[in-house]
């Protein structure tokens, strides 16, 4: 009996580990097959970035846990976690250069 209960502990361990890992690796948004990046995505050299930032037209969005943001992140940047960044990007003006981190 008490075997019976350990395997059943776990493949019910196992069974929960999968499924949290494939809901993670999910994606909700359309990624490039060769990029591995957000399909609109654009990548922009460090000299460029810093001006624009220096102009105060890019927005820094830290999608980490708030726990970590707290702990470092870059000067400048915004905390709005993965789970919440959809509802939040419709929301912004379409001409913000966003970067995430």
């Amino acid at each position: 009996m008490k075997s019976i209960v350990i395997v059943a502990s776990w493949l019910a361990l196992v069974l929960w580990t999968t499924s949290t890992f494939a809901a993670q690796t999910e994606r909700r948004y359309p990624v490039d097959a060769n990029t591995k990046w957000a399909v609109g995505a654009k990548q922009k050299p460090a000299d460029e970035l810093k001006k624009e930032m220096a102009a105060g037209r890019v927005l820094i969005i830290d999608v980490r846990a708030a726990e970590q943001f707290q702990k470092e992140t870059l000067p400048g940047a915004i905390n709005i976690p993965l789970a919440e960044l959809e509802s939040h990007l419709k929301k912004m003006a379409k001409e913000t250069y966003i970067v995430f981190t």
